[in-house]
């Protein structure tokens, strides 16, 4: 009668073989979650702001990036809270641990503030939120060399253009926000 079973031998050779052959694929994985789970959770602030817009019509009056997203009237984040989003949805899972400490990692156009989406020429094209990954050179590993993006229509896609369309001003507020927050 044979055994059914395997030997730790054939278990070890099995499991380096696995691992040594799959850890690119691994990160891959991870990244790829990491992009998804970000662009779902601008998914869930579109909603929010949707039904806000069904509300009031217009965008919120929010900051392109606070000093204090916790606290400032003015952060999206607090608009948002108030309306019951979850603190956790505000920051992008691949941002490095200094980046989530902050509990804001989402920039907000505020050149939309208090303006209605009928207005816009193409909505579908028109940012409303991107990762802050957008006003750097250096992208993370998980976001394939762009940015997630919630457009002004609601819709979450990804873009690499992005960066182009945000001031040199903003660029350098948010860096200067940054560095003081760190």
């Amino acid at each position: 009668m044979k055994n059914k079973g395997f030997t730790l031998t054939e278990i070890l050779l099995v499991t380096t073989l696995l691992t040594s052959a799959s850890t690119g694929a691994y990160v891959q994985a991870k990244n790829k979650a990491y992009e998804a789970d970000c662009q779902n959770r601008l998914k869930q602030i579109g909603t929010i702001i949707q039904v806000m817009l069904m509300d009031t019509g217009v965008f919120p009056d929010a900051k392109f990036f606070p000093e204090k997203p916790d606290e400032d009237t003015k952060s999206i984040k607090v608009i948002l809270k108030a309306q019951g989003v979850p603190g956790e949805i505000f920051v992008c899972p691949s941002v490095s641990d200094d980046l989530k400490k902050i509990g804001l990692t989402y920039i907000w156009n505020d050149e939309l503030n208090g303006k209605s989406p009928d207005t816009l020429p193409d909505a579908g094209k028109t940012w409303l939120m991107v990762d802050m990954n957008a006003v750097t050179e250096k992208v993370s590993s998980a976001h394939r060399d762009g940015y997630n993006v919630l457009y002004a229509d609601g819709t979450a896609g990804w873009s690499n253009t992005i960066r182009d369309e945000i001031s040199k001003e903003k660029k350098a507020q948010l860096m200067m926000i940054l560095a003081r927050l760190k």
